[in-house]
């Protein structure tokens, strides 16, 4: 996992942001932010998503929070279905 200044459950570390918060993980992606890698932790059994560092992304988490955040809903919606599917997968293939 990456080291930094933790906020929250998301973590700015030198090489990027982590979370374990689905629903901003989908808005990063939504939003354009460049995912990647995805893993799952076995020891507290969540599924973290990593996102390139990017000097938008601290607003992006600033507006998501502050419910300023605008994204089409459509993709959002897919977005959701598609890290959940991902999620599943992760959970199903790592017992």
């Amino acid at each position: 996992m990456l080291q930094g200044i933790v906020t929250g459950d998301v973590y700015d570390g030198e090489s990027g942001y982590q979370t374990c918060d689905l629903y901003l993980a989908v808005f990063f992606f939504s939003a354009g932010s460049r995912m990647v890698k995805h893993e799952r932790d076995n020891k507290s059994k969540r599924v973290y998503f990593f996102f390139e560092k990017n000097p938008m992304l601290n607003e992006l988490k600033v507006n998501y929070f502050s419910r300023q955040a605008k994204v089409d809903a459509l993709t959002f919606a897919d977005n959701i279905k598609s890290l959940k599917s991902l999620c599943h997968n992760l959970l199903n293939n790592s017992r």
